[in-house]
């Protein structure tokens, strides 16, 4: 009983008629940029804290 078209979400098509998901409609960011910076803030933190513990 689920949706035919809940696979739809989200699902972009070039000029040339190429479509290709984008990722998961369900984020708590307000864009991509936003994510990206702060997986790039929580990689460099894990990388901080194993340089500090290692040495």
């Amino acid at each position: 009983m689920t949706d035919p078209k809940s696979q739809d979400i989200d699902v972009h098509t070039t000029e040339t008629g190429f479509k290709y998901h984008r990722g998961s409609a369900l984020s708590i960011f307000k864009s991509d940029r936003h994510e990206d910076f702060m997986a790039l803030i929580f990689a460099a933190v894990i990388a901080f804290g194993v340089y500090f513990f290692i040495n």
